[in-house]
Order: C-alpha cells, then structure tokens, then sequence
C-alpha cells in the first residue's frame, strides 16, 4: 500500500502528539510542525500529500498557511481544524481551497474519514493528471461529500461543472482546486446536513465509507432529520451522473393497486410492471424507497427478491464488474420496522435482509448547537431568496430556537427560519419573530409529551433532561482525548465498560472504528 505524507501542525504539545496517536494506525508516514513557519520549512525541503493544521479561526493570519500551500504546493490537500465555531472563517476556508473543515479536537473515526476521503481525492486527481493522452483515464467521483465543520454547500450552480463541495456561504471552489467527475445538480447540498455534532458527523463519516460499496442500505430516523439527504449523500459517493429514483412506498404501492374495483389478477400485474418500470429508470444508479415500512404484501415480496438477487451478485464477485443492469436499493423507515414485524405488517425474512447496514439520522433536539448553525444558514438562505436584508438574529431569538425541542426536526426548523424571514422587517429576527410560530408547537409537543406534566416556566426543563447534555459532553470529551479507546475511557470516569457502551448507544456515539482504518 502506499504510504502518504502527511504534515500535522499544531501549536499545542499535547494537541499534537493526540492527532499523531489517532493517525498513526492508518500507516502514513507523519510528520509534526509546532506552527507555521516550521511548517514551510518541512514544505520546502519534502513535499507532502496533506496538511492537517489546527488553527485558531480568531487569528487574522491564520489562512496563512492553507494560502501558501494552495499557492505553491497544488497538489497537496489541506484539512483544517477549528476549536470553534466561526462561519465566515469556514466560508473563506472552502473558497481557498480546504479539503475538509473540522472541529477539533474532533472524534477519531471522524478525523479518519476526512484524511482518507482528501487523500483519496488528492491521488486520483494526480492519477488523472499523470495519464498519458489518449488513454481516456480521468479522475473518478470522490468517495463522498467531504465533511465540513459548517455547511455542505450552496445551491446548484449554473455553470455546467460543479465542484463536489463549497463553503458556508455558497462561495465555489477555485479553478486550481483538484475537482471530482461532474455531478448532477441533485447532489445532496441539503442543509440537513450540515451540523459539528458527533453524532451527525460520524453517521456522515459511516455513509461516506458506504458509499464506496454498493450495499443495501436502511436509513432510520425521525421524521424531518434528513433520512432523503443521506441517500442522495450515498448515491453520489459513486454513481456519478447514474439515475437516482426516489419515491414514496405508499405512492408505490398506490400506483401498482389500480383501480380497487379491478380483478386481483389484475391488480397483480399492475404492481409487477410498475416494479419493474421502477427498476428499469433505476437501472445502473439507485432506487430509494422513502417509508419502506408502507410497502403492500406483494410489493414486499418483489423487494425481497430484488435484494435477494444483489446478495447474489456481490456473492458471486460481479459488484466490482459492469453495474449497467444492477440497482442499488437504499430505504428509509420512521417507523420501528421490528415492531411491525410482530404486528405481522412486514416480512420477517426482508427486515433481517435489509437492516444489516443501518444508519440512524439522529433528531435535531440531540444535536446541541447546530440548530444555531442550521438557523443561520437557512436565515441566509431565505434571505437571499426573498431579497430581504435579514442579517441575523437576537440573543433571545437564538435562546427562543436552543429551548424549542423541534418534534419536527430540520424540517420544523426550515419553517420557522422561513416565515421569520419574511415576517422581519428590521436586520434581525427577534424572539417576537419566532413566537407566534413556535408557541403553537410548543403547546401541542407538551401535551404529546409530558402527560399531565405542569407546564413549565421559560428556560427550566425536567431534571433528567436537563442532565443528559453535560453528561454527553463529558463523555465525549473523555473519549476524544483517549482515542476513542472504551477501556481507558471508563476507567477515567470511574463506570464499568457495559456502563459505558450504555451511554454511547443511548447517545448515538457508536461508531465501527476498523472500518476506518486503511
């Protein structure tokens, strides 16, 4: 395997002798820069493939070194690491031309993903810039969408080739910039994803490495978390310009009934024939299927038989062969399809076939400040839009959206920031602003909720609630600064290792750690 060179500049010791330890298993050969300045002179006597650097976003200067590289050395990614939240630094970053914009200290598996995702990115534009003329060799689509610290990207761009990511602020990348394979102006961009919470960023980081692989794929989650972004987000990790059909089992299953009045046999080759038009626009690219949950008995059947048959093919070695025939199927379910297992509503045999490769969309009230960051930029996005000189919100409109728990989720979110939008007529939206939308909601999620719970004052939260965040944080925390490692982890917080997988489960924390070791 090739071993890349990979420059880690971080002014903090500790910082840096904690990212080499969480690179050190991917078998890259590291080198170390205390800032700067001994980062050139390294750049200069050695060239690497990428520069990891971890940067205070507070710093005038601190696009310094991103620039010089971009500059001098093209063909060197360059992944960057914020300890906090700064848009527009992230927006400046993307346009300059970083790979990836994290958090840091950010989670091992996370960081992982990023590295080899850029380096990925880095060797086949390299492949295809070496390729002798004539030979038709280009650089294939990255592996997926590279995870950002901010947003995902701006809205699809009118020149005929997009790059596979932009910044914060719509800003594309420079020409220079190493570009995937065009995509289609589907490419997921949707602001669902955009978040720094851990849970979001390592489901983000596992549909990356899916994405690679043409495995069937179920995606749980609530309504409005963005189960759809994250199959488009699997889609266009390889299949490029391919078809992506997308349609509602419901709506499937309606369209195949027919008229109710007509003869069962009928009503049979109806479904067949709309399964197989389904399949056949799909072919090559992907078939999701939203609420697989809906699906008809017969309609079940036929799906079964569809992943029965690419069980078969990756058995029998010919995923890696011509796909032009082949369908990757991708669902996604809000409902708790074991349940509808025992109520005899889904087949036993198709829910153990497809829930093999899970992912769960986590809801926005388990997300901690990225409804901030989700409100901002839709906040810029609506603005733009209906022409409104919105440049932000209050302090206590910001409180308003932190203490809503969003029963909707993302969806809810854009909805608010919509109509708060168009309702503003000053340059901020305020609490006023938000009331009149949320306080409906708020009524309805405490009755759904609390059952006969008092209704509580502003700002004030049931105990156990209240309680989950810090203690979230403080496991993270613990697990960030001992490599993810679950032993050394619970002896530091004084719990059993049961205890402690527990909580990360509870949390959504679980991630398959050597699937991101190369």
């Amino acid at each position: 395997m090739h071993k890349s060179r990979i420059l880690i500049v971080c002014p903090d010791a500790s910082g840096l002798a904690l990212l080499t330890s969480m690179l050190k298993s991917m078998g890259h050969v590291i080198d170390e820069a205390p800032n700067d300045r001994a980062a050139v002179r390294l750049l200069e006597r050695d060239p690497v493939d990428l520069v990891l650097a971890s940067v205070d976003p507070g710093d005038s200067d601190c696009l310094e070194l991103l620039t010089y590289v971009r500059r001098k050395h093209a063909r060197t990614a360059v992944v960057l690491m914020f300890p906090r939240v700064h848009p527009e630094r992230i927006k400046e970053a993307v346009r300059l031309g970083a790979a990836a914009v994290l958090k840091y200290p950010a989670p091992a598996a996370e960081l992982r993903a990023a590295v080899l995702q850029a380096l990925a990115e880095t060797e086949r534009s390299t492949a295809a810039t070496n390729s002798p003329p004539g030979l038709g060799i280009a650089a294939e689509p990255a592996a997926g969408p590279r995870p950002l610290f901010g947003d995902v990207g701006p809205a699809p761009s009118p020149s005929p080739v997009e790059p596979p990511v932009a910044g914060p602020g719509g800003d594309a990348a420079p020409a220079d910039r190493p570009r995937a394979t065009p995509v289609a102006a589907e490419t997921p961009r949707e602001a669902t994803l955009v978040g720094t919470d851990p849970s979001l960023r390592q489901i983000i980081g596992l549909a990356n490495v899916l994405a690679a692989s043409s495995a069937t794929v179920l995606i749980q989650g609530e309504p409005g978390t963005g189960k759809s972004e994250l199959a488009r987000w699997l889609h266009h990790g390889t299949s490029g310009e391919r078809p992506f059909v997308a349609i509602h089992a419901a709506e499937l299953s309606d369209a195949a009934g027919g008229d109710a009045r007509a003869e069962p046999a009928a009503s049979q080759r109806n479904l067949t024939l709309e399964w197989t038009s389904k399949l056949t626009r799909a072919a090559g690219g992907t078939l999701y299927i939203e609420e697989v949950g809906a699906l008809d008995a017969q309609l079940q059947i036929q799906l079964l038989r569809e992943v029965q048959l690419q069980d078969m093919e990756a058995a029998s070695g010919r995923s890696g062969g011509d796909r032009s025939a082949l369908v990757r199927l991708i669902l996604s379910t809000s409902e708790d399809l074991a349940s509808l297992v025992e109520q005899g509503r889904f087949r036993q045999d198709l829910f153990h076939r497809i829930s093999s490769v899970c992912l769960t969309a986590p809801p926005l009230r388990h997300r901690g400040d990225d409804v901030e960051l989700l409100a901002e930029h839709f906040r810029a996005r609506f603005a733009r839009q209906f022409d409104r000189n919105v440049v932000g919100f209050t302090r206590d409109a910001l409180e308003v959206l932190r203490r809503h728990d969003w029963p909707g989720n993302v969806r809810e979110l854009q909805g608010v920031v919509q109509r708060a939008v168009v309702m503003c007529h000053g340059p901020r939206i305020t609490a006023t602003h938000l009331g009149p939308i949320l306080n409906p909601h708020r009524g309805a999620r405490g009755a759904r909720t609390t059952q006969g719970r008092p209704h509580l004052p502003i700002g004030i939260r049931p105990l156990k609630e209240a309680l989950e965040e810090p203690e979230k944080q403080i496991i993270i925390q613990a697990l960030q600064a001992l490599n993810w490692n679950r032993q050394e982890t619970a002896r530091m917080l004084d719990i059993n290792r049961t205890t402690l997988y527990k909580k990360m489960k509870k949390y959504r924390l679980l991630v398959d750690e050597p699937m991101w070791v190369d």
